[in-house]
């Protein structure tokens, strides 16, 4: 887990420390997060502390309620398997445009792999939380080679969801790898195979929605730094 001690980038860790507590089910769907106990226990500002808050909100990744302050956002078993079921129609659209554009040679996939070599670099590293996050984020980056800005904007909201259903029901101990999946789905595209990189998306997103276990449930609180 990255230490949260960097003036420049303590928003970010905070954001990245809560979701590894997420991913290691410290902590729970629902759950209220406390302002004033998290910024002790990490020797930081109220004020540094609700700017992280803030940007997990914007994410969709907590809640706010007036006078009930900041909660983490319930997504369902059958939420999750919406979420990916929409993309599943979205981001096959995608790949077949990203695939043409290859094929016309008007596309230049380095980003991707920049992109799918962080997620290793992660995993490896046990930073959980920032690999799940890096895993999605690979989709809109793919997205974003459509410049399709209406399949961009469709997808967007989507993705922080699909953040917070792996960060609950993904288990840590999986062998499941999704940095491998995205390389063969850079091949596919390279290939210039439209209809088949249209199925190795989809098999991927299946792939996704089968490492989750919807039987998980937190069995660690760490109430004293979350409060009640």
């Amino acid at each position: 887990m990255m230490e949260v001690n960097d003036v420049i980038t303590l928003e970010d860790n905070i954001v990245n420390f809560i979701f590894d507590s997420i991913f290691n089910k410290k902590l729970h769907p629902g759950i209220k997060l406390s302002e004033s106990v998290l910024a002790k226990e990490l020797n930081t500002s109220r004020d540094v502390v609700r700017k992280a808050f803030s940007k997990l909100e914007t994410m969709g990744i907590l809640t706010y309620k007036k006078n009930q302050g900041f909660h983490v956002v319930w997504i369902s078993e059958e939420d999750a398997k919406d979420i990916f079921s929409a993309r599943k129609i979205i981001e096959t659209g995608v790949v077949e445009i990203v695939t043409q554009k290859h094929a016309n040679q008007n596309i230049d996939l380095s980003s991707l792999l920049e992109n799918v070599n962080t997620e290793e670099y992660l995993k490896i590293s046990h930073r959980n939380g920032e690999y799940v996050k890096s895993s999605c984020d690979f989709h809109l980056n793919l997205a974003s080679l459509s410049e399709n800005e209406f399949l961009i904007n469709a997808l967007k909201p989507l993705i922080p969801l699909s953040i917070l259903a792996a960060l609950i029901y993904e288990d840590e101990n999986t062998q499941f790898s999704s940095y491998d999946e995205h390389r063969v789905l850079i091949d596919t595209i390279k290939s210039n195979n439209i209809e088949n990189a249209k199925r190795v998306m989809l098999e991927h997103l299946d792939h996704c929605v089968e490492v989750l276990d919807f039987g998980i449930t937190p069995t660690k609180k760490i109430k004293f730094i979350f409060g009640k």
